[in-house]
């Protein structure tokens, strides 16, 4: 009986030792292994790529795992999980533990980065801003758009687009000159009548220099307004942002009496009849708006009063007056 009482016992204590051992390896393994998953990785760049093709493990290097624990961790979770691929892309991984980054990879939650068109900007701009990009840039100075309008200045809509890396270019810029065809043919049949702009390439164009001109979006109709009526009575735009426009992409922030004199800069409103050639920038809704829903108005000349209003007068001899009052030497 005793005997009995002493092995049953003795069996009772090897399984205790054994369960005792198994959860210590157990817990010597699975803590570690835990805190690997939650754990950051040193990195010394957010944004990794994973190429097509490119085997699992080679993930490894980018992630940069610099004990073979760890490395050992990474193939368990793999494997326990049936993880057989991830997909290709630029993902990022920044502030991301272990566990978060496995999971961009296999649901293919890549990085998206932004291309910022900005009312204002022009073509010698938006060339840096592909440059600077992730874009493909298939599309240096808009060469690739086909379009109705004469020109390639000024004939994209400003908003921010979304892509990932590697997309072409031409399929952001597409869409753009779609999106401001589409506006301006909405905003151009509800034209005043009156046939100072003769079409919506003029419209652009006007578009583009009330951009340039306007210290704040209230004061644009008023603007097109004296440009309208100096168009109507054969008089000279005399807008500075047309000189700056014809000395690009060399402009060094100075407009000398000889540029306002040059008879060979082609966008100098100083010395040309009417419109430039070209939009000297791509336009806002507002600028839109105002060069085509605008009519002539009471106001032929006007002056900044501040870096960003203007003063309108009716006079030439009003103007001047206004001029002195500023302590400006030139006049529009």
């Amino acid at each position: 009986m005793e005997s009995r009482f002493f092995m049953s016992y003795k069996y009772t204590m090897l399984f205790l030792r054994i369960i005792f051992i198994v959860s210590v390896v157990w817990l010597s393994f699975f803590g570690p292994y835990r805190a690997f998953l939650n754990s950051y990785p040193i990195i010394d760049k957010s944004l990794i790529d994973v190429d097509e093709g490119s085997s699992m493990y080679a993930v490894l290097d980018n992630l940069k795992l610099n004990s073979l624990i760890n490395k050992l961790f990474f193939k368990i979770y793999l494997n326990t999980n049936s993880i057989k691929s991830f997909q290709a892309g630029e993902y990022d991984i920044e502030n991301k533990d272990f566990k978060e980054i496995i999971d961009l990879l296999i649901k293919g939650k890549t990085h998206t980065h932004t291309l910022t068109i900005i009312e204002g900007m022009n073509i010698y701009d938006l060339e840096k801003e592909l440059e600077d990009s992730f874009l493909i840039n298939d599309c240096s100075f808009l060469v690739c758009i086909k379009t109705i309008y004469p020109f390639k200045e000024g004939i994209l809509y400003p908003d921010t687009y979304f892509y990932k890396k590697g997309m072409k270019a031409s399929d952001i810029l597409y869409k753009s000159h779609k999106k401001l065809d589409d506006l301006l043919n909405s905003i151009w049949v509800n034209r005043p009548d009156n046939d100072i702009l003769k079409n919506k390439y003029e419209a652009l164009v006007l578009a583009s220099i009330i951009e340039k001109e306007a210290g704040n979006h209230s004061e644009k109709p008023e603007i097109a307004g004296v440009f309208l009526k100096r168009i109507s009575i054969g008089m000279k735009l005399q807008a500075d942002p047309t000189i700056i426009y014809g000395l690009l992409p060399n402009f060094d922030g100075d407009i000398r009496k000889s540029d306002i004199l040059d008879k060979n800069n082609i966008y100098n409103t100083y010395m040309i009849n009417g419109l430039t050639p070209t939009p000297i920038s791509i336009s806002s809704i507002s600028s839109i708006k105002a060069a085509i829903l605008s009519v002539p108005g009471e106001y032929l000349f006007f002056v900044a009063n501040s870096p960003n209003s203007h003063y309108f007068s009716r006079t030439y001899a009003e103007h001047l007056n206004m001029i002195e009052k500023v302590g400006l030497g030139k006049w529009k």
